[in-house]
């Protein structure tokens, strides 16, 4: 059956004959309707039937307000109080509903309809779904919006390098000068300024590591990546093999599972390594037979899931939320020195590279750290669980 449109009470255009301008109407692709000062329907032509999926029969008698969204329906009445005065609304950007519930971005034009007595009877709308206007004005806003965070970027990451480059000469000065006075005038110091001039180096010596830090996250969060395969195994071996020339006397035994490959950025994964494997040397000082182990895990949500586990100290559950934070340290820089920044760049680079980093531990027995990556090809995964000694195919010991 053909759809129905009334064309009778389309309001005549001065100079075009009725039939002429009903046509035009018919043709437009917009949505054209006529409504009563009350707000109800009394035409409706066919690009109104493309816009809300409404036929003439489903619409002609009901209100205004069944083509608003619900919280737009208060804007019929402001609109044909504005056309009863005598006003003309054009290019009013709104919201409007379709017969699906679906609502859509519209352009609004309102002009009054007069009878031949210049009363006004009624009201002409046209409304354009302007989606695509949309999109392309949201596109370019947040284009400028992207365009205005990197130059925040590019200021922040310059001003962050000068005052960085700025606070290493004076603590380098300080440094050196606490260090003269230790070695060339420590008889005149006496014991007490002998004290102090040791407080100084020791401070400027933690500051110095803050500022190497910080300078580590910021290229963390900065960089660009170059992806490759990592083989995580052998990086692990000589993060160990470097820590251990650097301590000979430490009792530190390392269980290396081989092979372990990853597609990474080599530098920034090397962070990541560098920073579990330190920690763990670091927490694992107070242990007589101290162990470390690095493996994999089977993992549901990612191809790879590393881990770096230790028999040190451990930590409480309830500071698990703490750990990935900057600044929070479990432990005091007189048990164990540090600034609380290695485990934010771990969680940064991790991220960045689409995976996710926790940890389990508990107080005296140790702890784990996870993180997810893309395996470069499938990998033997060890065994989970406390750390404790070998028993899977796979793992290499390093005395």
């Amino acid at each position: 059956m053909a759809q129905k449109e009334s064309t009778a009470t389309w309001p005549a255009s001065s100079g075009i004959p009725a039939q002429l301008f009903a046509a035009l109407i018919s043709s437009s692709d917009d949505a054209i309707l006529v409504k009563t000062l009350d707000g109800t329907i009394t035409t409706w032509n066919q690009g109104a039937v493309r816009v809300y999926g409404y036929t003439p029969d489903e619409v002609i008698g009901q209100p205004m307000t069944m083509l608003c969204p619900p919280d737009r329906t208060g804007e019929i009445a402001d609109l044909l109080a504005k056309v009863k005065n005598g006003e003309r609304i054009v290019h009013y950007e709104t919201v409007r509903q379709r017969k699906d519930g679906t609502t859509f971005p519209a352009s609004v034009s309102v002009s009054p309809v007069n009878d031949e007595y210049g009363t006004t009877i009624g009201a002409a709308s046209i409304a354009r779904d302007i989606t695509a206007q949309s999109q392309i004005r949201a596109a370019a806003a947040l284009a400028t919006r992207n365009e205005e965070i990197e130059l925040a970027n590019r200021n922040l990451t310059s001003f962050t390098d000068h005052v960085i480059h700025d606070l290493r000469s004076p603590l380098r000065a300080l440094t050196g000068y606490s260090g003269l006075l230790l070695a060339q005038c420590a008889d005149a110091l006496g014991e007490e300024g002998r004290g102090y001039a040791e407080q100084i180096a020791v401070a400027s010596r933690k500051m110095s590591m803050l500022i190497e830090d910080l300078l580590i996250l910021a290229r963390a969060t900065r960089a660009t990546m170059h992806l490759h395969t990592v083989d995580l195994s052998a990086e692990i071996d000589d993060i160990a093999g470097q820590l251990q020339r650097e301590e000979p006397g430490r009792d530190v035994r390392f269980i290396i599972q081989r092979p372990v490959q990853v597609r990474a950025d080599p530098s920034l994964i090397r962070t990541v390594l560098r920073n579990l494997v330190q920690n763990a040397w670091k927490f694992t000082s107070r242990r007589d037979h101290a162990l470390i182990e690095f493996g994999t895990t089977p993992a549901g949500d990612a191809s790879v899931c590393c881990y770096v586990r230790d028999n040190g100290v451990g930590f409480d559950a309830v500071d698990m939320s703490t750990l990935f934070e900057p600044f929070q340290r479990l432990h005091s820089a007189s048990e164990f020195p540090g600034t609380g920044i290695g485990l934010v760049s771990v969680r940064e680079i991790v991220e960045r590279h689409g995976g996710r980093a926790w940890a389990e531990g508990k107080i005296g027995e140790g702890a784990a750290f996870y993180f997810t990556l893309n395996a470069e090809i499938p990998q033997p995964a060890g065994a989970a669980g406390k750390a404790g000694p070998p028993g899977a195919a796979g793992l290499a010991a390093r005395d």
